[in-house]
Parts: C-alpha cells; sequence; structure tokens
C-alpha cells in the first residue's frame, strides 16, 4: 500500500525536456528536442512551475504596463540571475542575427544571376526582414 503513494509522488514532479538547436549546411536553424547529430544542447533556466492569471480590469481598456503595479505574488528574478538571462538571450539573437546575414548574402548572391525570378526576390526580402526584427529584439537588450 505503501508503494502507491510512492509511485503517485514521483509521476507528479515536474517534467522538463532538453532543447538542442541543430544548423544545416544551409544555415536552416531547428530546434528540438530530440538530440540530433551535430546539434548543440540549450542550456535553458527552468519554467516556473504556474503563471498568474491575467485579471480583467474595468472599463474595457488595459492599463499601460508602466500604471500596472507588479503584484506581490509575481516571482522576482534578482538582478544578477536576470543579466544572465539577458546575456543568454542576447547570445542566440546574435547567433541567429549572423545565420540570417549568412543567408541573405547567399540569397542576394542567387538572385543577381536570376534578377527575375520572384521567389529568390522574395527570399532575400524575407531575410533582409527577419534581420530588422532581429536588429529589434537586440536592441530591446542593450
Amino acid at each position: 500500500m505503501l508503494l502507491r503513494p510512492l509511485l503517485i509522488a514521483c509521476l507528479a514532479l515536474p517534467a522538463f525536456a532538453e532543447i538542442y538547436k541543430h544548423v544545416d549546411k544551409d544555415g536552416q536553424v531547428t530546434y528540438s528536442n530530440i538530440p540530433i547529430k551535430g546539434a548543440k544542447r540549450m542550456a535553458l533556466d527552468p519554467v516556473p512551475d504556474s503563471i498568474p492569471a491575467p485579471r480583467s480590469h474595468a472599463g474595457g481598456s488595459k492599463p499601460r504596463a508602466s500604471q500596472t503595479p507588479t503584484p506581490a505574488s509575481f516571482p522576482r528574478v534578482d538582478s544578477g540571475t536576470q543579466k544572465n538571462r539577458d546575456q543568454g538571450r542576447r547570445q542566440i539573437l546574435m547567433d541567429e542575427m549572423a545565420s540570417e546575414q549568412k543567408l541573405l548574402a547567399d540569397s542576394r548572391q542567387r538572385l543577381s544571376s536570376a534578377p527575375q525570378d520572384a521567389k529568390l526576390r522574395e527570399k532575400a526580402l524575407f531575410h533582409e526582414k527577419n534581420i530588422e526584427i532581429l536588429q529589434k529584439e537586440i536592441a530591446r537588450i542593450n
């Protein structure tokens, strides 16, 4: 009889998966929980057990973040931990930026040999937009 509660307690432990990042020969990035040959294991912080549900506000308009006080039950992170997280996030974004810049250069080179190819033009534009978005995200961290 004592075995059953012990088994239930073990099953109730939080589950988590390791995440792997793989970049193929064309620069395509794949994230997976399954190890792939040549993939690198990502070092990620665990997700909190629970996140408080958002509260509804009277009047139908949502207050701006600067007007909304942080709830007392909201998880706190010390500045050192947050700095480490920001550095990790910045490194991931910088890696993505380098990958997108390489893909953009390749797309532009292919486009120069076939300037009328709409698919190549669309692909180059896609990488330009990705770079623009990554630059904005990196600027938010700094």
